[in-house]
């Protein structure tokens, strides 16, 4: 594993092949540091996420793959939706969506490893198909993603660049309750003794 700054990102990223797949974390885990240098660096890609929420790049020559729409992709006019179970994305990155670059946004080096802090998910089986087809795995080290274990933890030696951010974690908005869900509330709460 190599760490890098944010040019020397960029330029490995302009040495990408034409189109690549790019698998990036999802849901509240975004690597929005590597997804603003690849959307000012590589004209074209394919970006396969889960659960994307707005903030990722959005233009003419960014095309859209998911399992499980989220916010950002939902109704998009690039979006290629993949109607699978969850528990078969790994097996159509090995033979059908193979990505060519992973993106992962991780906690800070502990040791020889990382971790996927608060999003694992299909991350784990994308580093596996990148690697079996010499694609690049690529990290962004952020000081705020904690350390969890289990599936979380990966080895520096999966890990082809690292780039040190330090930068917030996306967080769910807190919704307003309207009159209605207070009124359903309060009904439902009555019938509890």
């Amino acid at each position: 594993m190599r760490v890098i700054n944010y040019e020397q990102l960029k330029s490995v990223l302009a040495q990408q092949t034409e189109w690549p797949r790019i698998v990036a974390s999802g849901n509240f885990a975004p690597p929005m540091t590597l997804l603003r240098a690849a959307d000012e660096t590589i004209e074209n890609f394919n970006l396969h996420m889960l659960n994307a929420h707005p903030g990722i790049p959005d233009r003419e020559g960014v095309d859209y793959e998911s399992a499980f729409v989220g916010p950002a992709m939902r109704r998009h006019p690039r979006l290629h939706y993949i109607p699978s179970r969850l528990s078969m994305v790994p097996i159509l990155f090995r033979d059908h969506y193979r990505p060519d670059i992973v993106f992962l946004h991780t906690s800070p080096r502990r040791y020889d490893t990382v971790s996927l802090g608060v999003e694992v998910n299909i991350l784990p089986a994308a580093i596996e198909a990148a690697r079996a087809r010499n694609g690049i795995v690529i990290a962004q080290a952020n000081k705020q993603m904690p350390y969890t274990y289990g599936d979380a933890q990966i080895y520096e030696s999966e890990i082809d660049y690292l780039i040190e951010v330090d930068e917030p974690l996306l967080e769910k908005p807190v919704a307003e309750i309207t009159d209605t869900q207070r009124e359903i509330g309060d009904r439902i709460a009555a019938l509890i003794e």
